[in-house]
């Protein structure tokens, strides 16, 4: 519902009513706004930038199921799972079911496969050293075996955030508001340049930039750090096809479903001591292709309260070196570089804060906004029709 509210001393304000207002339409925000929509409430969606530009489109498009660990992480991924494939099927979005494919390259790394394999609800596959080799064309020196995650989903994620937004958009429901920059939020209002939008239900998703909201919502809020990726994009070497995401052993020790095996300690007490520059850049290798052939590779991890603009050579050509040995190349063409930053907190996956009566901030705190908020949204909205009487 859209009136017009005519102040004597201002221009005047468009007022929509809804039953939610998310704030922040990267993925964290539009997982929410289409949790909301798909339970019949009327949503509307408000975000700053005329579209989106932060980590929900810096990133591999890599839905990494399988990695999230045992309890609430694997079930949060699952339900996330059924989402996306709900949405592949009723919106424009190309999803793609193709898996992701961890490649072993010593016996340690095999037996850390082998242990998440071991459990059926993952329905991960052990391959060969030549399955390996005949699913993808990667370099066969020193390849021991393999697991093909079969959970694992794949989508373009510049092309998949748009698709999600003009879903929304699209919406008789649903309305969509861009270039909004929200400067107060009280229960049951949010105020904004030029728009005022009543709804007794409000959720703020503010990514990297949670220090610039009002001070009223930032309590709790001070326990975040940031986190900076280096990302790249190289062209396909020799126009080779990958049909599953590409991880290494410098992945199992980072992912919940492989870090806590017990395994893993033999596995990071090696990398310590063979390759400690790669675990002091916080590498893990992962290559995801996109549409058009290109690859995307990353990604190192620095964190810091407040982090340089300027990108580090060193860990560059650290990425790339690891990602010409896999694929068995002297070298990769590089097309573009870029910067990820995304809320940080060790331990966590989601940090959900209640500041005001009727609002939760929430923030994807791991990395994994892409894969789990589509499992993280119906938690949230759980909790708040549980006492906001919608």
């Amino acid at each position: 519902m859209l009136v017009t509210c005519i102040d004597s001393m201002s221009a005047p304000a468009q007022v929509i009513e809804a039953e939610v207002c998310v704030v922040g339409a990267g993925m964290v925000g539009l997982a929410h706004a289409l949790e909301a929509r798909r339970r019949g409430l009327s949503v509307a969606l408000i975000e700053r930038d005329h579209h989106a530009v932060g980590a929900s489109v810096r990133n591999f498009g890599h839905l990494f199921f399988t990695s999230l660990g045992d309890g609430e992480g694997f079930d949060c991924a699952l339900r996330s799972r059924e989402r996306w494939l709900e949405l592949g099927a009723s919106t424009t979005l190309e999803l793609r079911e193709t898996g992701s494919l961890l490649i072993a390259r010593a016996e340690d790394e095999l037996a850390v496969l082998e242990a998440v394999a071991g459990d059926p609800a993952r329905e991960a596959v052990m391959l060969s050293a030549e399955a390996v080799t005949a699913m993808v064309p990667v370099d066969a020196t020193g390849i021991v075996g393999g697991m093909h995650c079969t959970l694992d989903l794949r989508v373009d994620p510049r092309a998949a955030v748009a698709a999600l937004a003009l879903a929304l958009a699209s919406d008789p429901d649903a309305r969509v508001e861009w270039g909004r920059h929200v400067h107060e939020i009280e229960p049951g209002c949010v105020h904004a340049h030029g728009l005022t939008i009543n709804a007794p239900i409000i959720i703020v998703c503010p990514g990297p930039d949670y220090r610039s909201l009002p001070p009223a919502l930032r309590p709790g809020l001070d326990q975040l750090t940031l986190c900076r990726l280096q990302m790249l994009r190289v062209a396909a070497p020799l126009g080779r096809h990958f049909r599953p995401a590409l991880a290494t052993g410098l992945s199992m020790i980072r992912y919940p479903a492989f870090a806590s095996r017990p395994q893993a300690a033999v596995l990071r007490k090696r990398l310590g001591a063979e390759r400690p520059e790669l675990l002091e850049a916080g590498i893990h290798l992962l290559i995801a292709q996109l549409p058009d052939g290109d690859l995307v590779i990353g990604d190192t991890h620095t964190y810091g309260e407040t982090l340089a603009p300027f990108g580090e050579e060193r860990l560059d050509e650290l990425l790339l070196a690891e990602a010409c040995a896999l694929l068995g190349v002297a070298k990769l063409e590089v097309r573009e570089r870029w910067h990820g930053i995304y809320p940080s907190l060790p331990g966590s996956t989601f940090l959900v804060t209640e500041p005001l009566a009727g609002v939760r901030v929430v923030e994807n705190v791991a990395g994994l906004g892409m894969t789990l908020s589509l499992g993280q949204a119906p938690l949230v909205l759980d909790g708040l029709l549980a006492t906001a009487g919608v």
